[in-house]
């Protein structure tokens, strides 16, 4: 039986994936960390329109 079974995504080198797994998580626990998003830009989006139709409801 060969046991030489190759899981490594990247290289034979067990620690090269292990590098790249953790600048992986590092990039993911970045963006989570983030403020702002979808409701974000909903609102600026909203502003001028919601302006425009206030603005000639008024007049």
């Amino acid at each position: 039986m060969n046991d030489d079974k190759n899981d490594n995504i990247f290289d034979k080198d067990d620690a090269l994936d292990f590098i790249i797994y953790e600048e992986l998580e590092k990039r993911d626990q970045e963006r989570k960390g983030g403020k702002g998003g979808c409701f974000g830009i909903i609102v600026l989006l909203l502003l001028p329109v919601a302006s425009i139709v206030f603005l000639s409801w008024k007049c």
